[in-house]
């Protein structure tokens, strides 16, 4: 088993990348689905050409090309929030950096979700 255990941590990362690209692959591709016409042409088609491009890499057994075709494709996404929404990632309202807020608890109260209680026993 030792033998072979550089062998199998090779083989993990290889899965372990192949189902990002996929998964980054899906991702992609519904968002272009899902924005339509909203997504400018030259980005769709630079999107779609790095879609292209990674599932090419997939193709071979080579992890640094797949890991540059996840990344390419994710600058790429990126691409598309800020062409539809105007203002870079992670930008707020009036370019505040929005990290620190908690939007999350406005929107469940607005859906009415009821925050759980807990007790340390």
């Amino acid at each position: 088993a030792e033998r072979h255990a550089e062998e199998d941590r090779r083989k993990r990362e290889e899965i372990e990348t192949r189902n990002t690209a996929d998964s980054a692959i899906y991702q992609a591709e519904k968002s272009l689905r899902d924005l339509g016409d909203r997504v400018p042409a030259e980005v769709r088609s630079d999107v779609e050409g790095k879609i292209a491009a990674l599932r090419s890499a997939m193709q071979g057994n080579d992890v640094a090309a797949m890991r540059s075709g996840i990344e390419d494709l994710q600058r790429a996404l990126s691409q598309i929030g800020e062409q539809i929404y105007g203002e870079p990632a992670g930008a707020g309202v009036g370019g505040e950096d929005v990290k620190g807020t908690d939007t999350k608890g406005a929107d469940q109260a607005q859906e009415g979700a009821v925050e759980g209680e807990f007790r340390e026993v």
